[in-house]
């Protein structure tokens, strides 16, 4: 796959060769030798270079004007979008072509630093961008160092804040830690003896109501006393009285009204009055 399909008439050919070389050291690859290889005909490689080049260069001059095939092949490169007309000769081109503005190496002599060479290999450049490779003894662009950011005056002062953030945080840390052990109380020692206990509890009245006489009886507080530390006076902590049975009231009635009891009365109020 050619950059550049060359147009031509053979009778032009040492022109043309000129002028390939040139573009060859521009960094650009040609296709301009009309060589059938053997087992291709001319038709498919013609077929074949039209549809794999980038950019056709049709060279006007007497005799190419009245080629059939470089008109046709100059047809082909302009339905594609790929046509730049060149004048190597003062000629008029075929119809069709004469609206196209064409480079001019007219009066071009083969050297590489005349104007109008120079003017093409820009439009060439213009139309396909830079050449992928630099044929040699062509100098290829000097590479041009990045500039070297230059250091914002404003960077010690950010990294002065930034040290003086996080030694304050570090200080508002440690104080927080010390003040939380200082709110916790230290814990007791074990107690190597066997605490001891107090256990205060009341008879159950006889005034309270009967509906409570099933009620279980209150489970005795007990305050377990830590050595070596003097202990606030216990409170006394008053427990309901037992409502006695309704046959207790009974047997006391009959009692008051001069009735002995029986053995088994006399039996349930030692036990249960």
């Amino acid at each position: 796959m050619a950059d550049i399909f060359l147009s031509y008439n053979e009778k032009d050919r040492p022109r043309v060769r000129q002028l390939a070389q040139a573009l060859e050291r521009a960094g650009w690859s040609v296709w301009w030798d009309r060589r059938v290889p053997a087992g291709l005909t001319w038709r498919s490689l013609l077929e074949q270079e039209l549809q794999a080049m980038r950019c056709m260069l049709v060279l006007w001059s007497a005799n190419s004007v009245k080629s059939e095939w470089v008109c046709e092949e100059a047809t082909e490169g302009r339905l594609l979008g790929r046509l730049i007309p060149v004048f190597i000769e003062r000629v008029r081109p075929p119809a069709g072509f004469r609206e196209v503005q064409a480079a001019d190496l007219v009066d071009w002599d083969g050297t590489h630093d005349t104007i109008g060479l120079q003017q093409l290999l820009d439009d060439i450049a213009h139309k396909l961008g830079a050449p992928a490779v630099v044929a040699e003894g062509v100098a290829p662009p000097t590479p041009v160092d990045p500039p070297h950011p230059t250091p914002s005056p404003w960077k010690p002062w950010g990294v002065a804040a930034a040290l003086l953030l996080v030694a304050v945080g570090i200080y508002l840390g440690v104080g927080a830690v010390t003040r939380r052990e200082a709110a916790v109380p230290m814990a007791s020692p074990p107690a190597t003896s066997t605490p001891s206990a107090t256990v205060v509890a009341e008879p159950p009245s006889p005034a309270m109501s009967t509906a409570a006489d099933t009620a279980a009886a209150p489970t005795p507080i007990a305050i377990a006393a830590k050595p070596n530390v003097k202990l606030p006076p216990i409170a006394t902590v008053a427990t309901p009285k037992r409502p006695l049975p309704a046959r207790c009231n009974a047997i006391h009635e009959r009692q008051g009204l001069g009735e002995a009891p029986s053995a088994a009365d006399q039996a349930f109020l030692n036990q249960e009055c």
